[in-house]
């Protein structure tokens, strides 16, 4: 099978896969060197694991699924859980699995014996269209999202369409929220996709948001500019999951409200038309993200926003859009500023 996209960065290349059923042909798209370990959640193992280890004749290993488990200590279990069973540094961990699996697993494999191939099989909208992608893993700690990790890119990426049809719809809309933000930063097609609920095509909109990551990646690998376009709506939504202890909101709500956020800031800046603005929120609003908890801590928000792995030195760095289809990074970004977004969705 000829893969959907190949992504070449400067440390590897690997295929990104998409399809129906293609976990049916998963030993196809796997080259291993050595034993391979599913890695997978608890709650996914019968969906998921089982057949896809059977199928690779691998053993399995299984996490707790949520954000609040997204840890260093749950990247040790794996790691324990690989040394127990005798993984060796030919082997290989299949990561099955959403943005919270791909990321605490995939960080446990590249850490492990100083990394072993890893492989995604990322099953929720929000992990094809984004987490999976790139190399970048990463678990959270208390003063904020993702601020532990690694730039580890794997050896391919198998995006099943399949694995969403059974997919609540709050997770569904998780990932179309991250689709929405890929539309609004790089593709205004995508983004028209998304701007009239209550349908959308869901595979033509996985295929144009992995595009979209995948030029932006390849282009630069390490954030060092250009791929900090994907932080956008990122900033504040990081403060937000971090204030509610990443619980409450999933992740793709949480930049929902981020993007409406960062367009204020824009709007106050002068860099953004008040009418584009409210396009973006309208279309934003139209998929009814969970609402903001009443009580939320706007000093927790603003602390979390200060340990934001894009901020340098004293400079904070946000994403702001100046047309749909088309954003810039600043990096001269003022703590008032970002109070100000803040105030904005309080």
């Amino acid at each position: 099978m000829q893969p959907f996209v190949t992504i070449r960065q400067a440390s590897a290349t690997y295929p990104v896969y998409v399809g129906r059923n293609l976990l049916d042909d998963i030993r196809s798209l796997i080259q291993s060197r050595g034993r391979i370990f599913v890695i997978t959640s608890s709650v996914l193992r019968d969906r998921f694991g089982e057949q896809i280890a059977a199928t690779l004749d691998a053993d399995i290993i299984a996490i707790e699924e949520g954000e609040a488990y997204k840890t260093l200590e749950t990247a040790n279990e794996v790691v324990t859980q690989l040394l127990d069973r005798g993984a060796k540094r030919d082997s290989m961990a299949v990561v099955v699995g959403g943005g919270m699996v791909g990321d605490t697993a995939g960080f446990a494999a590249s850490i492990f014996l100083r990394g072993i191939d890893l492989v995604h099989v990322p099953t929720t909208l929000l992990a094809q269209v984004d987490s999976s992608l790139g190399g970048k893993l990463a678990v959270n700690h208390a003063k904020g999202k993702n601020l532990i990790g690694s730039f580890y890119p794997p050896r391919a990426v198998i995006s099943d369409l399949a694995t969403l049809d059974s997919l609540p719809r709050r997770e569904v809309l998780s990932g179309l929220f991250e689709a929405l933000k890929g539309g609004v930063i790089g593709d205004a097609s995508l983004f028209e996709l998304l701007e009239s609920p209550p349908d959308f095509d869901v595979e033509q909109v996985v295929r144009k948001a992995i595009r979209v990551k995948a030029e932006i990646v390849s282009a630069d690998e390490k954030e060092a500019d250009l791929r900090r376009l994907l932080n956008y709506g990122h900033t504040i939504a990081h403060g937000i999951e971090a204030a509610l202890d990443y619980r409450g909101l999933t992740h793709g709500e949480a930049v929902a409200w981020g993007m409406i956020a960062a367009n204020a800031i824009a709007i106050r800046r002068g860099v953004l038309d008040r009418a584009i603005a409210d396009r973006i929120e309208r279309a934003i609003r139209a998929w009814n993200p969970t609402p903001l908890p009443e009580g939320i801590d706007r000093g927790a928000i603003l602390a979390a926003t200060e340990h934001d792995k894009k901020n340098t030195g004293s400079q904070r760095v946000m994403v702001f859009p100046r047309a749909i289809g088309h954003c810039e990074v600043f990096s001269d970004v003022s703590e008032d500023e970002i109070a100000y977004g803040v105030d904005v969705l309080l």
